[in-house]
């Protein structure tokens, strides 16, 4: 009996590490919290990784991507439904702006104050990343942006 409850402590100890992160990222090297980031550093054209295709519709591109320009607008090579799991052949445009809250960073989608979507910026050395999950992040179904 006591063997029995003490494999059960042992196996709900494991599950509570493994769930919600409980390791960490899955790249240490990513930073998550209190980053600084300029809209500099956000300027520029980005494009989604590889991995990130596996949660979108079946229908693919070559690149899909995101240009930040330095006037705070945005041009999504897709539409906005990209955040909804499916690819479009429509370009939106919107508004950004970084948004400091509770230790993270955002940047702040408008597409013509429509819809706002937020994608979490991270920073892995010396490079910034634009996190958007699809669902709980323990999931993985995400889009990673990535500067070109």
């Amino acid at each position: 009996m006591m063997k029995r409850a003490l494999r059960l402590i042992l196996s709900l100890k494991i599950m509570l590490l493994v769930s919600c992160n409980g390791f960490g990222s899955i790249d240490r090297n990513v930073k998550t919290k209190d980053i600084n980031v300029s809209p500099k550093a956000i300027t520029g054209n980005w494009g989604i990784d590889y991995h990130s295709y596996k949660y979108l519709s079946s229908i693919k591109k070559d690149s899909i991507t995101i240009i930040f320009n330095p006037d705070s607008t945005f041009e999504l090579n897709s539409s906005y439904d990209l955040f909804n799991n499916v690819i479009e052949n429509e370009v939106s445009k919107g508004n950004w702006k970084i948004i400091n809250q509770n230790r993270s960073v955002q940047i702040e989608l408008s597409f013509n104050d429509k819809m706002f979507k937020n994608l979490e910026v991270y920073k892995k050395g010396e490079n910034y990343q634009l996190w958007y999950f699809f669902s709980d992040p323990d999931t993985g179904e995400r889009l990673l942006f990535l500067k070109k």
